[in-house]
């Protein structure tokens, strides 16, 4: 089925993203697609066609994101509440999310055929497994969803953190460490990776659970079942200091000694997005892990 109306999401700090946002304007327009943008966004471009999107996701059959991965997954939770699917235009390196690059000469080009496919059903959706993330004694209306990752760390100024990790109520290990990153398959390729966790295929049920700076000499990244619930307990050990709890690298929560984070499988909810061809996953890996590192 064709979509018919997109939002438009777009980092305002990426130098190139009003000159992009206009083709895609025009891409839009050619393609029949209604638009609607940010407010920032329609103030700065101005442009009789397109709509004034107050709410994110409003009204939209599909989120189109320009920017990054970072981009992708402030976006995120916008599409998730909406129940639509995303679609990324990269502006950013790395670009593991996103559909369609736009550092080539012919840009308006890619951007007028992306367009074409969304209003005509050419594409597919793919869909990528969430987290629900959750702060002990905080209402259930104040937890967070997580495409990438729910990181638990020290601060600047904080010494090493006491965690204790469990699976199910089953005691995985205790952790003298700055901090545990637990990461979605998707999540695998960011912070988890550069603690030195596995990569793993998006398709994968699991959480991985990775040590930052562990000071040990046995505690390893370990790959667990996406049934359970993990645990996190932050121990209240003599000067222990408050740790941070960030979701996708969003906004920090202090946590106090003593607090205890949960982390599931969100039971109902996925982070959807739009393919226009099948990609391998390693192919993908090669290329933009390739292009990260230099």
């Amino acid at each position: 089925m064709g979509i018919r109306a997109v939002g438009v999401y777009a980092n305002p700090q990426k130098p190139d993203v009003l000159p992009v946002a206009r083709m895609l304007l025009d891409a839009c327009a050619k393609a029949g697609l209604t638009v609607a943008l940010e407010p920032w966004l329609h103030g700065a471009l101005a442009d009789s066609r397109a709509l004034c999107g107050e709410r994110v996701g409003a009204g939209v059959d599909a989120l189109v994101v320009l920017g990054g991965d970072g981009t992708l997954l402030r976006a995120m939770p916008h599409a998730v509440g909406a129940g639509i699917p995303l679609f990324g235009v990269n502006l950013g390196r790395v670009g593991f999310l996103t559909e369609v690059e736009t550092g080539l000469d012919d840009q308006a080009r890619v951007l007028e055929r992306a367009m074409r496919a969304l209003a005509g059903g050419g594409y597919f959706v793919e869909e990528r497994m969430l987290f629900s993330v959750c702060v002990a004694g905080e209402p259930e209306a104040a937890g967070r969803i997580a495409l990438n990752d729910a990181v638990i760390a020290r601060d600047a100024t904080g010494g090493v953190l006491a965690l204790d990790a469990y699976l199910d109520d089953t005691l995985i290990d205790h952790y003298s460490a700055d901090g545990l990153v637990v990461s979605t398959p998707t999540g695998s390729t960011a912070y988890s990776l550069a603690a030195g966790g596995p990569i793993v295929a998006p398709e994968v049920a699991c959480m991985v659970l990775s040590p930052i700076c562990p000071h040990s000499l046995h505690a390893r990244p370990m790959v667990l079942s996406a049934q359970g619930v993990l645990r996190v307990h932050l121990r209240a050990v003599p000067g222990a200091k408050a740790a941070l709890l960030t979701t996708d690298g969003q906004a920090p929560a202090l946590l106090a000694p003593g607090t205890d984070v949960s982390v599931r499988r969100c039971a109902h909810q996925t982070a959807r997005f739009i393919r226009l061809r099948d990609r391998s996953f390693f192919t993908l890996l090669r290329t933009k892990l390739t292009e990260w590192s230099v």
